[in-house]
């Protein structure tokens, strides 16, 4: 029996300059699913430091971040920083109440789905009884 494997491809990387490390995070994901071919995607880019030598520079080196969230005609780009405590703890912060947002939306978005699959069969229901009642006359 043939078994279903989905598969994201990536383009490859482009080369890096000397010195520079690899990623944590780099993801380009769509949101739609492919047979409804939107235009919705998501990037997220957490660069991996952790190779890069720092211990003679005044700061440590600091990593690209992004998060973008795009569709056909709108962009969101957050920003994130992590250069001092307050900072870090801002971006974490922002991640986490975009995340509990997020939990909620689906949530709730859930429920009116399924509220409508109802009055959908509750309408698809309603319309047999009329059309058996025609029949009958």
């Amino acid at each position: 029996m043939p078994t279903l494997v989905t598969r994201t491809t990536r383009a490859p990387a482009p080369a890096r300059p000397v010195g520079r490390s690899e990623a944590r995070v780099d993801e380009r994901v769509r949101l739609d699913r492919p047979h409804l071919g939107g235009s919705e995607l998501v990037r997220a880019f957490v660069e991996d430091t952790s190779g890069l030598a720092h211990a003679l520079e005044a700061t440590p080196p600091s990593p690209r971040l992004g998060l973008r969230i795009a569709d056909r005609s709108s962009l969101i780009a957050l920003g994130f920083a992590l250069e001092s405590v307050e900072r870090r703890e801002n971006s974490l912060h922002k991640i986490d109440t975009l995340l509990g947002v997020l939990h909620r939306f689906r949530a709730g978005l859930a429920a009116e789905a399924e509220l409508n699959a109802e009055r959908e069969l509750d309408a698809a229901m309603r319309q047999q009884t009329l059309d058996i009642a025609r029949l009958a006359l």
